[in-house]
């Protein structure tokens, strides 16, 4: 009855063990460090070439419930896609006040890199025609009030893909 006992403890040990190590081996995550304060969606567009020619059916919405403190909003990709560059769109709900962006971290199996504050907008550039930025703060807004669209988040050029190909890289 030991040997039994002993037995079930292993497997069910060596099965979470593996089951967690399956569940992000291949999934490149995004953890955003936000205040979001009212109840929105974020649309997350990706390519998987260098091209920032971004286009709809290479993106995906994530629902956000507001909180008028930090939370942390995880965007996780399917095995099957690994980006090379990235963009974010914050928010259809036009009552939204502004967006706080304080971190972007991107993980990839065991590594990760983060950009914090002012050094995401080295990553990153605003979308001039739909928004308004204070780096200090990391406040996103629309430019106009009653624009359907919200901020906007590009890569700049081509140093998010450098990144994310040195944490695709196998050591």
């Amino acid at each position: 009855m030991n040997f039994f006992k002993t037995f079930c403890a292993l497997f069910l040990i060596g099965f979470f063990t593996s089951c967690e190590k399956n569940e992000k081996t291949n999934s490149l995550q995004v953890d955003l460090d936000v205040v979001i304060n009212v109840n929105d969606s974020i649309q997350i567009y990706y390519t998987q070439n260098t091209s920032v020619a971004f286009v709809e059916e290479q993106s995906f919405w994530k629902k956000v419930s507001g909180s008028k403190k930090n939370q942390t909003i995880s965007i996780v990709f399917p095995d099957s896609i690994k980006p090379k560059q990235i963009r974010l769109d914050f928010g259809r709900n036009m009552k939204q006040p502004e967006i706080i962006l304080n971190e972007i971290t991107f993980s990839y199996k065991k590594k990760n890199f983060s950009a914090k504050g002012e050094d995401i907008y080295h990553i990153f550039r605003v979308d001039e025609s739909n928004t308004d930025i204070d780096k200090l703060i990391g406040s996103l807004r629309r430019k106009d009030p009653t624009q359907k669209t919200g901020p906007s988040l590009y890569p700049i050029g081509d140093k998010l893909n450098i990144r994310l190909n040195k944490l695709y890289a196998e050591k």
